[in-house]
């Protein structure tokens, strides 16, 4: 007589069972999950326009500001000029975004720095 051994099979039914119904449990949190990821990124998008459209009022402030004759110091300069360049960047990556607003009012801007670092005029 011979004896045959036969190699259990591995059957892994009790893990599948457990993931599928814990993928059921969760679907419903999932789903959530998903749709406060996508709100996030909806509320982000809206903050960094928020954050541009202030650069944007505070550059035309400024400009009004220089039509007025009003002298600034240069730090102050300095901080338009940041405003301008986040603001700058801001727009080329959201082409959408409308931009024409400030185009005369940076060249102003920038022109009257030129001037002022040539004749040391800042306040």
């Amino acid at each position: 007589m011979s004896i045959v051994e036969i190699e259990p099979i591995k059957i892994k039914l009790p893990q599948r069972i457990a993931r599928a119904i814990g993928r059921a449990i969760n679907a419903e949190v999932m789903d959530k999950l998903e749709k406060l990821e996508k709100e996030m990124s909806e509320i982000k998008s809206e903050a960094a326009e928020n954050v541009a459209k202030q650069a944007r009022v505070r550059i035309l402030r400024f400009c009004d500001e220089i039509y007025n004759n009003v002298l600034h110091t240069k730090e102050h300069f300095d901080q338009i000029l940041q405003d301008i360049t986040e603001y700058e960047h801001y727009c080329d990556s959201h082409r959408d975004f409308e931009n024409n607003m400030t185009v005369a009012a940076t060249r102003r801007i920038k022109e009257v720095y030129e001037e002022c670092l040539e004749n040391k005029s800042f306040l």
